[in-house]
């Protein structure tokens, strides 16, 4: 989401960062929107958090940064540019650090939403096999589902699947529960947690996706994790075997390496938590900014990143569109306002809050002891922006790939796009 990581004092600059969905749908689509990421330029460095990978990456200059694993962004003209691996999911919640059960109750846990790349089918499958083998293993799987449409199906496929898949006797034993409320995110953290602490083995089937934060909460809480490599690229190299994490390269051999993780035996975890703990990430997230920030002959402000809730702040939106629990009701460009407008001393106050991006809505105080907020405006009126400059407006252009008139001919200009495959 817009995020602020660090705020600015004085002459020493402040950091915010972006998604790829506000990038991609409003930063540059809109030239209102991108003057106002440029008049933040003056007091932050701006960095981009690739919420899914790119394997065909267009550099903008526009962003100081990306935050983005070590294979999760390929350039596509060969283009250097600064890059931090650490993103939302190396901010792991406190709860999932507390102490695990020494009795799970649950063999395997796994934690999707039900969606086409979460790889399902495939986990289904490996379940049915165990079974037929004679592996009657204790499965959780907590699925969070859409809400049926008037004319769709009340019954999510998934569940259509499974009960199809398995007697009613084997599903006592393999619990699918599909949650229909609050869709994406229907339990609270310390909920969640719990059911992890209650659990041996995290599988996690998605065949593309990379640094998840459903993984990044089972290495936390102790569980090895069977999945792809993608998966498993959050964790160091020299991590990414047992008893810490069990890969395999085919569907066929998923079966294995679920047996094989529930019949591991227990290791040294520190390594792997020191990974996801939020003081550490803090920690080397402000030293990479430090670097970035000296690079333009410039220095990052003093004081410690606030880790508050960043697995979460970092990732969600200013979209204003669904009005769902990943997106906040403000657009870009009055988050661009809520900053400029302020004081180094309100945006020092605002950072040290819980959700200091909620302290930054439209309409809203800064913070309770800062200094008075601008003049009030009328509920619902639009912040006015100043009209970008003629090469905002030619920049914002030539990345949209408009057609430009030359004499009789017409010429296509495509630079600085990333368009979807």
């Amino acid at each position: 989401m817009a995020c602020l990581i660090k705020p600015p004092l004085g002459g020493a600059l402040g950091c915010v960062s972006f998604t790829t969905p506000e990038r991609d749908l409003f930063i540059r689509q809109d030239a209102n929107t991108l003057a106002a990421i440029e008049s933040l330029k003056s007091r932050f460095l701006v960095g981009l958090h690739h919420n899914w990978h790119d394997f065909d990456f267009v550099y903008d200059p526009l962003f100081d940064f990306s935050m983005a694993g070590d294979a999760d962004l390929i350039e596509r003209g060969g283009q250097a540019f600064a890059r931090t691996p650490i993103d939302c999911c190396n901010f792991v919640p406190a709860p999932f650090f507390e102490t695990r059960s020494p009795h799970p109750f649950w063999d395997v846990i796994n934690v999707t939403r039900e969606a086409y790349f979460k790889g399902h089918a495939e986990f289904l499958n490996a379940i049915r096999t165990l079974y037929d083998r004679g592996h009657r293993l204790r499965v959780l799987h907590l699925c969070p589902v859409q809400r049926p449409k008037p004319d769709e199906n009340p019954i999510p496929e998934i569940r259509r699947h499974y009960e199809a898949m398995f007697s009613m006797e084997e599903r006592r034993l393999f619990t699918l529960m599909t949650m229909d409320w609050d869709h994406p995110r229907p339990l609270d953290l310390e909920t969640l947690a719990f059911f992890y602490h209650a659990a041996r083995v995290f599988v996690h089937t998605a065949p593309d996706e990379r640094r998840c934060r459903i993984a990044a909460y089972a290495w936390a809480s102790r569980m090895p994790v069977v999945a792809r490599d993608n998966v498993a690229s959050i964790l160091p190299d020299a991590l990414q075997k047992p008893p810490f994490y069990f890969g395999y390269d085919d569907d066929a051999k998923l079966p294995d390496a679920i047996l094989a993780a529930v019949q591991a035996s227990d290791a040294d975890w520190e390594p792997v938590l020191e990974n996801f703990r939020p003081s550490n990430a803090a920690t080397r997230l402000s030293d990479f900014l430090d670097e970035v920030a000296a690079g333009r002959g410039k220095s990052m402000s003093p004081g410690p990143i606030n880790s508050s809730h960043m697995d979460f702040r970092l990732g969600r939106h200013h979209i204003a569109t669904m009005g769902g629990p990943n997106e906040l009701p403000q657009t870009v460009i009055g988050f661009c306002q809520a900053l400029v407008t302020r004081s180094d001393e309100e945006l020092a106050a605002i950072a040290r809050l819980e959700y200091p991006e909620e302290a930054l809505l439209e309409h809203k105080p800064a913070a309770r002891t800062a200094s008075p907020s601008p003049p009030s405006r009328q509920k619902n009126v639009p912040v006015a922006v100043k009209r970008p400059s003629l090469q905002s407006r030619l920049r914002t252009w030539l990345r949209t790939g408009h057609n430009v008139p030359l004499t009789r001919y017409r010429v296509t200009v495509d630079i600085m796009r990333n368009p979807k495959p």
